[in-house]
């Protein structure tokens, strides 16, 4: 691949965060139910504060005990830290020599913020820099309310610090698609040899309410092309399902539920379950907790023999090289342009 013809680049990767501790889970929360993109109010948007600080005391007691069952945080900040540096090593290594990189952690509810990587790129002289969320699919309520918060905080600015690029979503892109494939293969390994050929792949993405489908949210169309894509390029003809988990309040959401269907899977018959978190690239509670411990309970107690869920992405190395070629494809695009005029 060519030389990108700029002189610096920043990168940010886009996450939700996790607290650093259990301490820091109610603040966390509250931050999270801060957010007009993730959470609606509606005819109570006014009292918005005081509900956060509310929901965010009633419900820290309970998901301290989740938190302290994995470890007495979320791993998410470690976990983005080394996708960071071992997307800046690929960059550097693509980019050639001449090129400064730098490559920062920004999380919308708890440290590092994503201002903290705004400042930091600001404060060493970075003048490019790129969106990198670790959501492959875009929705509002994620890749939509980390952007939002990076404009406003661009704007404050006066928009003349930086030049900015960004992706909004990359399901289907090759190196993604492979790393999920060898992440499942991985997970097989861990079925008795005699069952493998009987194993149920149940995929299993963070739902969302059915009414941001309605308004046009691709997300869940986008996990959809993600799963089939994966299942394409395999071999083994292992049967699928996709569920959604992680609802909460009384509104309508994507649909099956996770549980629910791993509940419907036993009573079919299925024995053997591997669950992969299609939506998810970094282990976190979600992963770790929802899925790990309380969905392999419900799963043991429905009559699942053997049940293992595939690991997180993290820092496998075609998950990096998959966000490399997103950003040196659009650097080399808008080097394109500037050459032809």
């Amino acid at each position: 691949m060519r030389t990108v013809a700029i002189d610096n680049l920043g990168v940010i990767l886009l996450n939700m965060g996790g607290p650093t501790s259990l301490e820091s889970v109610r603040p966390f929360l509250e931050n999270l139910f801060l957010d007009r993109e993730i959470i609606s109010f509606g005819p109570v948007e006014f009292a918005r504060r005081p509900l956060a600080k509310f929901i965010a005391k009633k419900r820290s007691e309970i998901v301290k005990v989740n938190y302290a069952m994995i470890g007495g945080k979320s791993p998410i900040a470690e976990l983005s830290r080394e996708q960071a540096d071992a997307l800046a090593e690929r960059l550097r290594a693509q980019c050639g020599g001449g090129m400064r990189v730098r490559v920062e952690v920004g999380f919308s509810y708890w440290h590092p913020f994503i201002h903290e990587a705004m400042e930091a790129l600001e404060k060493d002289g970075f003048t490019n820099v790129f969106l990198m969320p670790l959501y492959p699919h875009y929705s509002k309520t994620t890749t939509g309310s980390c952007f939002k918060t990076w404009r406003d905080l661009h704007r404050a600015r006066g928009n003349r610090v930086f030049r900015v690029q960004s992706v909004k979503a990359y399901p289907v892109e090759d190196a993604l698609i492979d790393a999920i494939n060898q992440r499942i293969d991985e997970g097989l390994q861990r079925f008795p040899e005699d069952r493998r050929s009987k194993v149920t792949l149940q995929f299993s993405a963070h739902g969302t309410p059915v009414s941001l489908v309605k308004q046009g949210d691709p997300y869940s169309h986008q996990i959809r092309a993600t799963m089939e894509e994966v299942m394409r390029r395999r071999s083994d003809s292992l049967p699928y399902h996709l569920s959604f988990q992680s609802k909460v309040g009384p509104a309508k959401w994507l649909e099956p539920d996770t549980v629910n269907k791993t509940k419907e899977l036993a009573l079919q018959g299925v024995r053997d379950l591997l669950v992969i978190p299609i939506a998810f690239v970094t282990e976190h509670i979600e992963t770790l907790h929802e899925l790990g411990i309380e969905l392999r309970k419900e799963a043991e107690e429905a009559g699942i023999e053997h049940f293992h869920v595939m690991p997180a992405l993290n820092a496998h190395p075609l998950y990096i090289k998959a966000l490399a070629q997103q950003i040196i494809r659009r650097y080399e695009r808008r080097r394109r342009l500037a050459v032809s005029r």
